[in-house]
């Protein structure tokens, strides 16, 4: 009996010690869960109530609450929410993620369509070569080959869409980030570096010559309008000047065809010579001309990469000194506390908070300035704050508008909605970890392939 009473005891200690172990290690698995993972988790399970089965994969809504259905635009639709949930895979492991990425990519191949397509529906932010460039990012998480077919055949279909000229090739002449050249030629850039193809090389070329047919010449610099039939300059990044000469510079630093260059630099130039005291662009003119921006799309969270390309290319000071004097000037505006006439109640990557974090914190990287760093954490902590936590998971409700903007919604995508907020998220998890996030956009300097 003694002996009987010893081993159950020896096995009920061992019991013990096992759920000690097992405690443990969950415990430290939850601790090393960072608040910049778990409230992307959050955002994912939000994104769950936007799910669109379709026959062929998955798609999501644009706004949840409302009847409006899925999109293809990398913009606002569901390439977006893929890059959002391939990022996700890769911080936290959770096959799941994978799945879901794999599920709306799916939905993005029988999206395609088989004939040429009209000139809006082609840009990086709104068509064609926002698909390739999801499905590029998707094969390399997961090396199966109908994504990278797919990736080929936008490129196909993009160069079946152009239009050709004496110069170059074009959709429609519009020239900027979003919609037209500049845009997708950053997309077959990248696609050419990533997955070696002299077709998206050579396009890319086509587009860079027609570019330098389009442009402005001034007394002071170089611009171009977004597109030829409007009647204002968009100067910044998404829409004209700053984003088409990004475009060029990087066409420069493949062909090393000076032509590229001094276009850059002359824009620069005129950016430089119509900047206000704190460094910043105004978001349009004529009769725009007393209204700043300050993220991506129209602020020098957008600009400042042309600066610092300009920098790296020439080594001059001046180029540096312009993206500290922006940085500064924002800072100075004390956006994280309150709105101006060009930052007003948006949390994304676009035009509100999360863009204006992100910039600070490619800034810091650049510079190693510690304000700067600090700032990008000031924005973060702001856009948390402004989320809304329900039982169906993380969301963020703003003003996509600035003319209306108590015209609110919630939404899914990249630039204005939930998938952007994640991403954003995730990149200051890696940041934090040492390491680079998995999803580089085209018009970000300094991507890479992670082939």
């Amino acid at each position: 009996m003694n002996c009987l009473n010893k081993n159950r005891t020896s096995c009920l200690f061992n019991l013990l010690l096992c759920l000690f172990f097992l405690v443990s290690c969950q415990s430290s698995k939850k601790e090393d869960t960072s608040i910049w993972l778990e409230k992307a988790i959050e955002t994912e399970k939000y994104l769950q109530t936007a799910v669109v089965n379709q026959e062929q994969g998955m798609a999501w809504k644009v706004m949840p609450d409302s009847v409006s259905g899925p999109d293809v635009s990398l913009y606002s639709g569901t390439p977006g929410i893929v890059l959002f949930y391939l990022e996700l895979y890769h911080a936290s492991g959770n096959d799941t993620f994978l799945k879901n990425a794999t599920a709306g990519a799916d939905f993005l191949l029988a999206s395609l369509p088989d004939t040429a397509v009209l000139a809006h529906q082609v840009g990086l932010y709104t068509g064609l070569a926002g698909i390739g460039y999801t499905l590029g990012e998707t094969y390399k998480s997961t090396r199966q080959e109908r994504y990278k077919s797919g990736l080929i055949k936008t490129i196909d279909l993009i160069e079946r869409s152009a239009e050709k000229t004496a110069t170059g090739i074009h959709w429609g002449k519009t020239t900027d980030i979003v919609y037209g050249a500049a845009g997708i030629g950053l997309f077959l850039q990248k696609a050419a570096d990533d997955f070696n193809l002299p077709q998206a090389d050579s396009l890319s070329l086509q587009i860079g010559i027609q570019l330098l047919e389009q442009m402005t010449v001034e007394e002071d610099g170089m611009r171009w309008k977004m597109s030829p039939d409007m009647s204002i300059y968009m100067d910044n990044f998404s829409h004209g000047t700053a984003g088409v000469a990004y475009y060029l510079l990087e066409l420069h630093k493949r062909t090393e065809d000076l032509r590229f260059l001094e276009a850059a630099l002359a824009a620069g130039n005129w950016l430089l010579s119509n900047a206000n005291e704190l460094g910043h662009t105004p978001h349009y003119s004529p009769s725009g001309d007393d209204r700043y921006y300050q993220s991506w799309c129209h602020g020098p969270a957008g600009t400042s990469r042309l600066y610092f390309l300009l920098s790296e290319t020439t080594g001059e000071q001046k180029w540096m000194d312009a993206i500290n004097t922006s940085a500064q000037g924002t800072m100075v505006l004390g956006i994280d506390k309150n709105q101006t006439t060009g930052f007003w109640n948006n949390v994304g990557k676009c035009c509100g908070d999360v863009g204006v974090a992100e910039h600070y914190l490619w800034l810091y990287q650049i510079t190693q300035n510690k304000t700067y760093l600090d700032f990008a954490q000031t924005m973060t902590n702001k856009a948390i704050n402004l989320g809304i936590q329900t039982s169906q998971g993380l969301k963020w409700t703003h003003a996509e508008n600035r003319v209306s903007p108590n015209q609110v919604a919630t939404q899914t995508g990249l630039m204005q909605g939930s998938a952007g907020m994640g991403l954003w998220l995730l990149q200051m998890e890696a940041f934090e970890k040492g390491e680079k996030p998995h999803i580089q956009l085209p018009d970000k300097p300094g991507k890479s392939s992670h082939r």
